[in-house]
Formats: C-alpha cells, sequence, structure tokens
C-alpha cells in the first residue's frame, strides 16, 4: 500500500501548482454552469404543470414582467425570458448580457383563484392543503400578493440577475482552496513537517482541509447575506410603491411560513420558527437572512421614502 501512496504523493508535489489551477477552475465553472445554461435547465427543474401539461406564460404574468423591466430600466439588449414556475416565490439564473440570457421563473400562485381553486388539489410537503381550512385560508391569503407585492418579487430577481451577483457568489470557493493551499504549504515550511512522519503531515493536512471549509462557509454566508440586504434595499428604493410592496412580500412570506407550519404539525415545526423564519438546517451556518430582518429592511427603506424631505 506504501508504493502507491508514495507515488499519489510524489505526483501531487510535482504537478501541484497545476492541480491547484485546475480544481479552483472547476470548483468555479461547477458553481457558474447553472447561470450559464439557465435554459432549458431552470424550467425544467421549476417549470409549472397543471393537468399534465406545462403552462404557458399567461399575458397578465408577461406584461407584469415587462412592466418590471421597464420601472428597472433593463436595456433592450439584455436578453430575459420568462416562464410560469410551481414555486412560491419566483426564482432566477443566468446573465442578461450574454447571449444565452437569463430565465425568471413566475410563480402560478400570482395567477390568484386559478391555483388556488377549491377543486385543484395542491400537495406541500406530502401534505393536501385543504383551501377551506382555516390553515388552507390562511395560506391561500398568504399567496395572495397586491400588485405591487408581485413587482417587488420579480424586480429582486431581475436586480440580481442585472447585478451579475451569480459570478461573485461563486468565488468564495476557490478564493478559499487557494487560502487553504497557501497557508498549509507556509505552515508545514514553517514547522519543518515536510522532513517529519508522513502521518504527521496528513494529520496537519486534515486539520488545515477543515479550517478551510470552515472558512469557505463563514465566507460564502457572510457574502449571501450582504447581497440579500443589497438586494431588498436597491429593489425597494426604486419607488415608494415597490417599497412597500416589499414589506408586502415579506409578511406574506411569514405568513404563508406559518400556515405550513401549522398544516405540517410537528415536521412544520422543525422547518419554521413561530416567527416565520426558516430554521437553519446546519447547526453553525445560516445560510440567508431571515425573513423577519429583510422585512425590517425594506421597512426602513419605505418609512425614508415616506418621510418629508427638508427642502
Amino acid at each position: 500500500m506504501a508504493g502507491p501512496l508514495w507515488r499519489a504523493t510524489a505526483f501531487v508535489q510535482r504537478h501541484r501548482t497545476a492541480l491547484l489551477v485546475g480544481s479552483c477552475a472547476g470548483l468555479f465553472g461547477a458553481q457558474i454552469s447553472y447561470h450559464l445554461f439557465p435554459d432549458p435547465v431552470v424550467p425544467w427543474l421549476y417549470q409549472y404543470w397543471p393537468q399534465g401539461q406545462p403552462a404557458s406564460l399567461s399575458p397578465e404574468l408577461q406584461s407584469l414582467f415587462e412592466e418590471v423591466q421597464q420601472d428597472i430600466g433593463v436595456p433592450s439588449g439584455h436578453r430575459f425570458k420568462a416562464f410560469t414556475t410551481f414555486t412560491f416565490q419566483p426564482v432566477s439564473a443566468g446573465f442578461p448580457r450574454l447571449p444565452a440570457g437569463a430565465v425568471v421563473g413566475i410563480p402560478a400562485s400570482f395567477l390568484g383563484d386559478p391555483v388556488t381553486n377549491a377543486d385543484r388539489p395542491v400537495v406541500v410537503h406530502g401534505q393536501r392543503v385543504d383551501w377551506q381550512s382555516p390553515v388552507g385560508a390562511r395560506l391561500r391569503d398568504a399567496l395572495t400578493l397586491s400588485h405591487d407585492a408581485q413587482k417587488f418579487a420579480l424586480a429582486r430577481e431581475v436586480v440580481h440577475l442585472e447585478s451579475g451577483a451569480a459570478a461573485l457568489q461563486a468565488l468564495p470557493a476557490p478564493a478559499c482552496l487557494v487560502g487553504t493551499w497557501a497557508l498549509g504549504v507556509g505552515a508545514k515550511h514553517a514547522l519543518g513537517l515536510y522532513g517529519g512522519p508522513m502521518n504527521l503531515r496528513a494529520a496537519f493536512n486534515l486539520v488545515a482541509a477543515v479550517a478551510g471549509f470552515v472558512a469557505y462557509a463563514l465566507s460564502t454566508d457572510s457574502l449571501t447575506h450582504s447581497l440579500e440586504a443589497w438586494l431588498d434595499r436597491r429593489t425597494a428604493s426604486l419607488s415608494a410603491a415597490y417599497a412597500r410592496g416589499g414589506v408586502e412580500f415579506y409578511e406574506k412570506v411569514l405568513s404563508g411560513n406559518l400556515a405550513l407550519r401549522g398544516l405540517l404539525g410537528r415536521p412544520g415545526e422543525k422547518l419554521y420558527t413561530p416567527s416565520g423564519n426558516v430554521v437553519p438546517r446546519h447547526w453553525f451556518r445560516i445560510k440567508h437572512l431571515p425573513y423577519t430582518a429583510r422585512r425590517d429592511s425594506v421597512l426602513q427603506v419605505w418609512r425614508a421614502a415616506l418621510s418629508p424631505r427638508s427642502p
């Protein structure tokens, strides 16, 4: 067993720079590929299929999407494609400036009654929704958004795509890999581990890998929090109507999560907090800002927009 292990170690030592560059490129490419080829990947994952057929984008939703693009001032050369999604919130991916463009999934629930009709079965987390029950009525109300709230939800996705933030979010993984490698090599040289037993170097490499993963997790989550806060403020600052719609949107999200918490019973308590936020799945990571914090941030923008300005 020592022979192959030593040969592998020698190979890594000889080609470590090329392996590092290839690994970084692979990590970056794996995270960005979803945005480089958004169509048909994203519609395939999130397309709304009522009665076994893919739902075409209704004229109402198409008009809403075009109105949002006009409000933001999207250049005519940027490519966007909208489709109807089964999710309760919009989804998006891509780069509008590239030939492949970007896609935005608009929830079918934005159509209102056709989706939440009592005769149409809806299953959430394996539980069928009874729209006539108190929990079902609360969920229906949470899915019923005003025109301003719908515009805020879509504008947030368009602003995100226009900013190219997806490329920025793909950087922490290769950056942390390079940092872990550089610090690991430097520390082993400083401690003289290259002249010591291989088992000691292997243990040190394991510790360095764990530290690198922790750094990656913390940096990724911090970047995501900053981007989400910026997106909310940027979208809400479009106008007072957008800010008002943003407050309503997050209030509805929280209300919908509380309805799902009641609908699912004990499993719902593990998914959503009593305030309507999503329970973090990892004990040391909070991947997204709490919805209450996002609502409060947009509320501040709305209040600032309504407050009289001094001449």
